[in-house]
């Protein structure tokens, strides 16, 4: 079956990719093959980004209910010592937290402490690029998982390398010479009729054939020849590795736990994925933190929790990493209206069974400030180190253009 342009258009046949960024569809999918990217013992590697977007309150997320300047300098916003779940004699859990104790108890759960960078920077913006970048000081078009993609799976065969649950790609996810997907559902990323539903295979092939047929010294030649395999293929795959899947847990019906329910089908189907990345928003507190922040929270842990029994059930749990990150933390000195503004250094979370839990990196000084902020004691680059030396095996020094300590979480 073949039309011409005018036919095609005429026919409002569409590429539809709800919640999918145009560039990761225009674009190859298909890789020639390779070996899978492995740790020691034959496991293949999954790394899940969480990103808490707004610059996360490091202080009422990871508690240090034993120092008497947090209560000190918030009168009104330190979360009272008998509601904190204690980890140890000096910090404990936000209460919304509860389900990630399960985690810690386990053995499961590392904390990061006093995570940041030199000279911090309070806008939103410029710290995201810098996290997503791992460049503090100077302008990157990549980001730091975008690079670890373009060196090290740059000839993987598998159809989805990474993933992005959003409508738009992070920057931390762009690369070069490597195209990852943004997708909002798992059945959104398909071929379809507007209007239709059902097996669209018929005018799929007409837009396949209408590709395949277009001159290739015409415009946008390249950017079409690139579609009709790989969407299509990264498509089918897509639908065809969840059919058999069945959540072992109960996700919570949230935009959150959605996400990670996606990401779960991915994983579980053993169709190669790497890197995840997911983020939640709201947490740019500066106003009547007590109850968003606490509600963002209970979203975070329930979510986790759901996500971990998930994998676990489905015996990937040992290969599944999972790392949050937010672009700073906020001031220990709460503001007048009930909130707290940027700040700088903040707690990570990573959790997976491969995990040595406990606190890791040194607590931040509440009254040894820089400017009223939080100093940073681990540099967010080690945490990064970490996971591309220790958990995909790749060189952290090629990645992220210099060598960072490692920490011992994994």
């Amino acid at each position: 079956m073949t039309i011409t342009r005018r036919e095609f258009l005429r026919s409002g046949l569409v590429l539809l990719s709800a919640g999918i960024s145009v560039p990761s569809v225009f674009t190859h999918a298909v890789y020639s093959a390779t070996r899978d990217r492995v740790r020691p013992d034959g496991q293949s590697t999954t790394l899940v980004v969480v990103q808490m977007a707004g610059g996360n309150d490091g202080l009422n997320t990871v508690i240090p209910y034993a120092d008497d300047a947090y209560r000190d300098r918030r009168p009104t916003l330190a979360i009272d010592g008998q509601d904190v779940i204690p980890l140890n004699e000096r910090i404990g859990l936000h209460p919304s937290l509860s389900p990630l104790k399960e985690i810690w108890d386990a053995g499961t759960l590392a904390i990061i402490e006093g995570v940041g960078y030199a000279n911090p920077n309070r806008s939103h913006f410029r710290s995201m690029e810098i996290w997503q970048t791992a460049n503090p000081t100077g302008a990157e078009r990549t980001g730091w998982l975008g690079r670890y993609f373009d060196s090290f799976l740059a000839t993987d065969s598998a159809t989805f390398k990474g993933v992005n649950i959003g409508g738009s790609l992070p920057l931390s996810l762009v690369a070069s010479a490597t195209s990852i997907p943004s997708l909002g559902s798992s059945d959104s990323y398909r071929l379809l009729a507007p209007g239709r539903s059902g097996d669209a295979s018929p005018r799929t092939n007409a837009l396949l054939n209408l590709y395949s047929e277009y001159p290739v010294t015409s415009p946008y030649a390249a950017l079409l020849s690139t579609v009709s395999a790989g969407a299509h293929q990264s498509s089918l795959d897509l639908q065809e590795s969840i059919e058999a899947y069945k959540p072992a847990a109960d996700y919570p019906k949230n935009a959150f736990g959605n996400g990670l329910r996606v990401l779960a089908q991915l994983i579980t189907r053993d169709i190669g994925v790497r890197v995840c990345h997911i983020a939640m928003g709201g947490y740019d507190t500066h106003s009547n933190e007590k109850p968003t922040h606490a509600n963002n929270l209970s979203t975070l842990a329930g979510g986790l929790q759901a996500f971990h029994k998930d994998i676990d059930a489905h015996g990937k749990a040992n290969s599944v990493l999972v790392m949050t990150w937010s672009e700073f933390g906020r001031r220990i000195q709460e503001n007048a209206s009930n909130g707290t503004d940027h700040g700088a250094a903040a707690p990570m979370f990573v959790i997976g069974n491969q995990v040595k839990g406990g606190t890791y990196g040194a607590p931040s000084s509440l009254t040894d400030l820089d400017q009223g902020d939080l100093k940073f004691t681990t540099d967010f680059r080690s945490v990064y180190a970490t996971i591309l030396e220790k958990w995909h095996g790749a060189s952290s020094s090629d990645v992220l253009g210099a060598p960072f300590p490692l920490l011992n979480f994994i």
